[in-house]
């Protein structure tokens, strides 16, 4: 064999080694290339997708806000106490009491008339022993709905 035949072999089949190695990875090369695209369009896609999530949420919150404002206010008037007063006026028949009407009852330093000394026992029976724990029971519940 002659040597350039030798050298020429030689050169031949490393040419062929670098035309093998391009065909070999090349494939590879653009199915990896296509993965990265197709990647970044899917997380591009999400983050749109994430966004109008996110404007719409807080489109809802600022609506929900204005409407629990609404609310609060439509609450303020409904409860307001002229506005009560004349339901139960209007619904219930009930009015307000006149000077006339309130009763004071005398409780000093707030103890049941039961509890307060009493100057002169007078025995009256049975029955008024009866009303007059009723009347004691009466004043404690007037006393206790006053002082809540």
């Amino acid at each position: 064999m002659n040597v350039y035949v030798c050298e020429y072999r030689k050169i031949e089949h490393r040419t062929r080694r670098r035309t093998s190695f391009a065909w070999h990875y090349l494939p590879t090369l653009l199915l990896l290339t296509a993965t990265v695209v197709v990647g970044k369009v899917y997380v591009q896609s999400v983050a749109i997708r994430w966004s109008d999530r996110a404007v719409e949420l807080k489109t809802t919150a600022r609506d929900l806000e204005a409407a629990n404002d609404a609310l609060t206010r439509s609450i303020a008037v409904l409860t307001a106490r002229d506005r009560v007063a004349r339901a139960a006026d209007r619904r219930l028949g009930m009015v307000a009491p006149t000077e006339l009407d309130i009763v004071w009852l005398p409780v000093p330093d707030g103890t049941p008339l039961h509890q307060q000394p009493v100057l002169a026992k007078v025995d009256r029976g049975p029955l008024a022993t009866v009303g007059g724990w009723f009347d004691a029971f009466w004043q404690e519940e007037a006393l206790a709905l006053t002082s809540q």
